[in-house]
């Protein structure tokens, strides 16, 4: 499933009150933010179109918010299982909404024209709606009934079966369930039969399998899969290891002082559960009592390195990553983990040199294994970080040339590897919302592998790109190509319509246009073509790409 990066993503916290089923009953859960089967937050969002959208605005209608990224895998992963969802439940009575609350405007735009997203998408520009929602996990998806009440806050990929059993279930006034038995049994472990006064020897040891049921715990979390029927109740699930944890911090702390074993234990137990409610005061103080105990402990010091990133303490987080990263020396993601952070920290000229680290210790590891796909996976997420780092620090044209080696790279991973697609996506999706960043007068084109669906009829022996046309709104564009050989032929499909070797196209209002270019062989032996596609506006301004 992939929610737990520490790169992108943060703990959830355990402190208010909802309703959650458990099996055919319910339990009384505290958890963070908004509580299921009472009255949702209000907000107040900005479409992608300059729509004002707010939650009474939708009063009468059930809304379903999906709250997502593009650089989340779960959330590229569920994309068109969202589609087809709204396509089938959308009307008078259901609403759909989209929140992005990480990125910039140019990056969604352009995804969701890549996508083909129908419904509205919102930028939570000042984090109020992350804030009052507790958006802790990506991606997360909320449904809130005709009345205004929450009756779900999901966190997993959402499945049209498990959307449409919450919508249905919001339209009855009934909160939803996710329970199942893949969510019975993390249930299971995470009620440990152990006693945690039994003597010293006795606590620690059990305070020990405490901490590996947790990890046991995230590791099945890690592990689901919702389209075959593993679904997980995460906020449960959160409350749960919290529980466990803070009996075995009790029984800890009631013992005497001066066992070094159990004095790191505890005090990474205690950071842990500051960390799940989101004290970050006194999770830093609990890892660094920790790091004081065992100062190369890989565990305290990642998560000393995230409480500080959390106090905006970016010198100790700097420093802690830092020393991740002397301690593995081979470790890809501890150093893009460094450059995240001096980034932001606003240390650019530090962080682009942690990334010339990152990528070129990833190229030495894909050339010493030149057939393993995750050494090459590695190397092309630390190119797309380290081109999201640069356009973040104003380097469009180092960002564009990192953007250009993860389409390079990414061809090259086998196209059975889950993040193929994907990264081929994401090059073209920075690569275009730099173009629309720079605010040029004049077209933009940037071209791609084709990796969604296909237009229908499309011919199977074709090569086929995503052509991504960027430029101001209602702008009349030509495209034509050159260097066609015969008898090859060229078709701009768009529409749900082709032309061959030349088609004009009206900008939409969104400023990015996708179109759907083929390289037919009719009849002619399959060869790499090098063809070149222009385009020029009323005005005469050209841009080109080549094949």
């Amino acid at each position: 499933m992939g929610l737990f990066f520490r790169t992108i993503v943060v703990v959830l916290i355990v402190l208010c009150v909802a309703g959650v089923p458990a099996g055919s009953r319910a339990q009384t859960l505290a958890l963070t933010g908004p509580t299921v089967g009472r009255t949702a937050p209000a907000f107040s969002l900005t479409t992608l179109t300059g729509t004002h959208v707010t939650l009474s605005a939708y009063a009468g209608k059930t809304l379903v918010i999906n709250v997502w990224a593009t650089w989340c895998p779960p959330c590229r992963e569920e994309t068109p299982d969202l589609v087809a969802s709204y396509r089938k439940l959308h009307g008078a009575a259901v609403a759909f909404l989209g929140v992005d609350s990480t990125e910039e405007a140019p990056i969604v735009r352009a995804f969701v024209a890549a996508k083909g997203v129908p419904y509205a998408e919102a930028i939570d520009v000042d984090k109020g709606f992350e804030r009052a929602y507790d958006i802790q996990y990506f991606p997360t998806t909320l449904v809130i009934d005709a009345h205004g009440i929450l009756r779900a806050r999901y966190m997993d990929v959402m499945t049209p079966a498990l959307l449409a059993r919450l919508v249905a279930s919001a339209a009855r006034g009934q909160s939803g369930d996710f329970t199942s038995p893949y969510q019975q049994k993390i249930d299971a472990l995470l009620r440990l039969p152990v006693r945690l006064h039994a003597g010293a020897a006795a606590t620690l040891a059990a305070a020990r399998r405490v901490r590996a049921a947790i990890k046991t715990a995230e590791k099945m979390i890690d592990d689901s899969d919702p389209a075959a029927g593993k679904t997980i109740d995460l906020l449960r699930t959160r409350v749960e290891e919290a529980a466990i944890r803070d009996r075995a911090v009790a029984a800890l702390a009631a013992l005497p002082a001066g066992d070094r074993r159990s004095a790191l234990l505890l005090a990474q137990l205690q950071g842990d559960a500051a960390t799940d409610r989101e004290r970050w005061p006194t999770a830093l103080a609990a890892y660094r009592r920790a790091l004081a105990v065992a100062p190369n402990d890989l565990d305290a010091l990642s998560g000393f390195a995230w409480a500080a990133g959390r106090l905006n303490r970016f010198g100790d987080a700097i420093g802690a990553d830092a020393r991740l990263v002397t301690l593995q020396p081979n470790d890809v993601e501890a150093l893009v983990d460094l450059g995240l952070v001096e980034a932001k920290a606003g240390r650019y000229a530090q962080a682009y040199t942690t990334f010339d680290r990152a990528t070129a210790l990833g190229a030495r590891q894909v050339r010493a294994h030149p057939r393993d796909p995750d050494a090459l996976r590695l190397l092309v997420w630390a190119h797309l970080y380290a081109g999201r780092t640069y356009a973040q620090g104003g380097e469009r044209t180092r960002a564009a040339a990192q953007f250009e080696e993860v389409a390079r790279l990414a061809a090259r991973l086998p196209r059975t590897t889950d993040r193929h697609d994907m990264y081929l996506e994401e090059a073209q999706e920075a690569l275009v919302a730099l173009e629309l960043a720079h605010a040029r007068s004049q077209p933009g084109l940037t071209l791609g592998a084709w990796t969604g669906v296909e237009l229908p009829g499309s011919v199977p022996d074709t090569i086929k790109y995503r052509l991504i046309l960027t430029g101001r709104a209602g702008d009349h564009v030509a495209l034509q190509t050159h260097g066609v050989q015969r008898p090859w032929i060229a078709s701009f499909c768009t529409d749900r319509l082709c032309a061959p070797f030349r088609v004009s196209v009206v900008v939409p209002e969104s400023g990015v246009k996708v179109i759907e270019f083929q390289l037919i062989p009719n009849g002619a032996p399959m060869r790499a073509l090098h063809v070149r596609i222009d385009a020029a506006d009323a005005a005469g301004k050209i841009a080109g790409v080549t094949t």
